[in-house]
């Protein structure tokens, strides 16, 4: 793979910071592009992330993953001889230089309890890690899992991230109040966390993936490693670390073929999005995405947009410059565009997606 400086933010600030209380920056995007430094990560290593929330529950079919599919899953993995590690881990891969290969992460968002009696126990039959955020104000709560279980999780290797106190959608506050709320949450997540299971968490997951500019500021400043959100992709020296994409898994999304074909992708080299944020200022919302020089059929790139029929734009001239639509407006708050392209071999396929977010909409 071509090495290269990642621009690993899609969104980019300055850095400045405070324990008490946040500055509004009054910067634009761009303005703030120029200020942030550029990290070095490693483009010889890729990490597919899987995201699961629930195990063995049927009666939440959008979210939920079968035991057997699970461990059907797992299986694969070990006869493949993947290496799976937490998140830190692989944030740890990508910013040494030494390393290389493709890994694996298992995340769980939300720690609900049937992760402790469905998911975990297979977990320690394949030795595998994890790690589990948890949004501290429904911990111990109807089905979620209680601080006893959680300090058994850690205690036999769970990694722990902070995922806000209340999992709230920080989008639909008020921008003059969101981002101390928002910091707030966070504060309180991870005082609580520190005070139960005597451990910081240093990795840390947006509720729904939503997020903005000042939202990865506020993360980024209180010291987290990463953040991850919910676009799917594979992780590689080109992602941002501070909205790292992970594949959904649930019985719908995660069935054999297609979890192989995920674990298969490469990550797509993109090294610039226009526009930078998620936020659809527009409907439908108009993507460019600037690769890196790499050897594609990208005649035989292929978009997908959920609600609406994808366009591609192919350039005169830059053949590593696209531009992606959909043909209609979308209707949900949430909307990926993911595009796919072979090698000019046709054996690697790399994949790329990008999350709009309509804060006007609801759920």
């Amino acid at each position: 793979m071509y090495q290269k400086i990642s621009y690993i933010f899609s969104i980019c600030f300055i850095c400045f910071c405070s324990c008490s209380s946040r500055e509004k920056h009054t910067a634009s995007p761009s303005d703030l592009q120029s200020e942030l430094d550029q990290i070095v990560l490693n483009t010889e290593v890729e990490i597919t992330g899987l995201l699961y929330h629930r195990f063995g529950e049927a009666k939440y079919p959008s979210t939920s993953i079968s035991r057997g599919l699970f461990k059907e899953q797992l299986a694969f993995l070990e006869s493949n001889n993947f290496e799976v590690v937490t998140l830190s881990e692989a944030v740890d891969k990508l910013t040494s230089a030494d390393e290389k290969g493709k890994f694996v992460i298992i995340t769980i968002d939300d720690a609900f309890k049937s992760f402790i009696n469905n998911g975990f126990p297979l977990l320690q039959e394949f030795g595998f890690k994890a790690t589990l955020f948890i949004n501290t104000e429904t911990v111990g709560s109807g089905d979620y899992l209680d601080w006893e279980e959680l300090k058994f999780l850690v205690d036999n290797g769970i990694e722990i991230g902070n995922h806000t106190h209340s999992h709230a959608y920080f989008l639909d506050i008020d921008p003059a109040d969101r981002y101390q709320v928002f910091s707030e949450e966070v504060k309180k997540a991870q005082a609580i966390i520190e005070e139960k299971l005597h451990i910081k968490p240093v990795v840390f997951a947006y509720p729904y993936g939503e997020y903005d500019l000042e939202m990865k500021h506020v993360i980024r400043d209180m010291g987290f490693v990463c953040a991850a959100a919910q676009n799917s992709g594979v992780i590689s020296g080109y992602s941002d670390l501070y909205a790292l994409p992970r594949f959904p898994m649930t019985d719908l999304y995660g069935k054999m073929p297609v979890f192989k074909e995920k674990i298969a992708m490469k990550a797509l080299p993109v090294i610039k999005t226009i526009p930078e944020l998620t936020i659809a200022e527009q409907n439908p919302p108009v993507l460019e995405i600037i690769l890196d020089d790499i050897e594609i059929e990208y005649r035989q790139m292929q978009c997908f947009i959920q609600g609406g029929d994808c366009e591609i734009i192919y350039p005169d001239s830059n053949i590593f410059s696209y531009r992606i639509t959909s043909d209609r407006s979308l209707t949900a708050r949430h909307h990926l565009y993911t595009i796919t392209v072979p090698d000019k071999e046709n054996r690697n396929w790399y994949w790329f997606s990008f999350q709009w977010i309509f804060p006007d909409k609801k759920e």
